[in-house]
């Protein structure tokens, strides 16, 4: 339910940073280690609708760390697909989409800058 608020917030909100810097320690020291890459997700999704490409990039640094053994590459690129970036080569075999790549990468750029556009709207 906190990765959700995250989400719900994100570009929107100016306490997201420290919420998810909190419940990253909180899934930490539980052990809840399938949850990080979705917080990583959803933190990303902030920063990319502020177009903090330094904590984007360290968003996919912790992103490809979590993914080594090719569990949650998903993540990584939809990271890429958010901000726009290509996809960097990888050694493991990268996500298998439902729908055509660009697609995908498409309708996950749309939401951050619908969100960007709302973020924009509402001010600070």
């Amino acid at each position: 339910m906190q990765v959700a608020a995250l989400v719900r917030d994100a570009g929107l909100a100016t306490d997201v940073e420290d919420r998810g810097r909190l419940l990253r320690t909180e899934v930490s020291n539980a052990g809840l280690h399938s949850v990080r890459p979705v917080l990583e997700l959803a933190l990303a999704f902030h920063h990319t609708v502020l177009a903090d490409h330094d904590r984007i990039t360290a968003d996919l640094e912790r992103l490809e760390q979590l993914s080594g053994t090719g569990d949650h590459v998903h993540c990584v690129d939809l990271v890429h697909f958010m901000d726009g970036r290509p996809l960097a080569p990888r050694p493991q075999p990268g996500a298998n989409w439902l729908a055509e790549e660009q697609t995908v990468r498409e309708r996950w750029r749309a939401l951050v800058l619908t969100r960007r556009s709302l973020a924009l709207l509402e001010g600070p």
